[in-house]
C-alpha cells in the first residue's frame, strides 16, 4: 500500500486502500469478459500481473489512489474505486470504479464514488473529474450522467465525460 489513502466511510461502506490481499477479488471482477471488454486493453487479467503493477506501479504513484469498498454491516468486499491526478491538470482527476456484479444497482457505486470525489476535492483540492466510459458501455454511461458527469467528447472508441467538483 502506498499508505497514502486514508479511511473513507460513507453511510454504508468503508473505503480502505487496496492491498496485495485484495488482488484475488480484483482479478475475479476485472476478468469477467463483459468487464473487461470495456477496458482500454481488454484482456483477462492474471494474478501476476495484478501484483506486477500493484508493486511496480501503484505502491510508487503519489498521484493514484484506490479503495476497497467493505460494506459495513456483513464485511462483503464488493468493488474498487479509485482517483488518478491528471498528469498535465493537477486540478483534475480521473475517477475509476469496479462494482462486483451482484451489488450493482443498489446505490453502492455512488456512494462509493461520491465520498472518493470528495477526498479529490477537499484534500487533493481537485476541481473537476473525468471519467473516460467505453462508448458502448451503456451502463457506466448512464451512471456518471447519473452523478452528473457531463459528455465532453470522444476519442476513439471511448467518451470522455466531465463533472465540476
Amino acid at each position: 500500500m502506498n499508505g497514502m489513502a486514508p479511511q473513507l466511510r460513507t453511510d454504508r461502506l468503508f473505503l480502505d486502500e487496496i492491498t496485495e490481499q485484495d488482488t484475488e477479488l480484483i482479478v475475479t471482477w476485472r476478468s469477467d469478459p463483459e468487464v473487461y471488454k470495456y477496458f482500454l486493453f481488454p484482456h483477462l487479467l492474471k494474478a501476476e500481473e495484478h501484483l506486477k503493477w500493484f508493486r511496480d506501479k501503484y505502491i510508487l504513484d503519489g498521484n493514484r489512489l484506490n479503495w476497497m469498498a467493505v460494506t459495513k454491516a456483513k464485511g462483503e468486499h464488493i468493488g474498487v474505486f479509485g482517483i488518478k491526478r491528471q498528469e498535465n491538470n493537477l486540478a483534475s482527476v480521473e475517477v475509476s470504479y469496479l462494482l462486483a456484479p451482484e451489488y450493482q444497482g443498489k446505490g453502492y457505486a455512488r456512494e462509493a464514488l461520491g465520498q472518493v470525489m470528495w477526498y479529490a476535492e477537499k484534500v487533493w483540492g481537485a476541481k473537476e473529474a473525468v471519467a473516460e466510459i467505453h462508448a458502448e458501455n451503456k451502463e457506466s454511461l448512464k451512471f456518471a450522467r447519473n452523478l452528473g458527469f457531463e459528455y465532453l467528447r470522444k476519442t476513439g472508441d471511448f467518451a470522455l465525460y466531465i463533472r465540476k467538483l
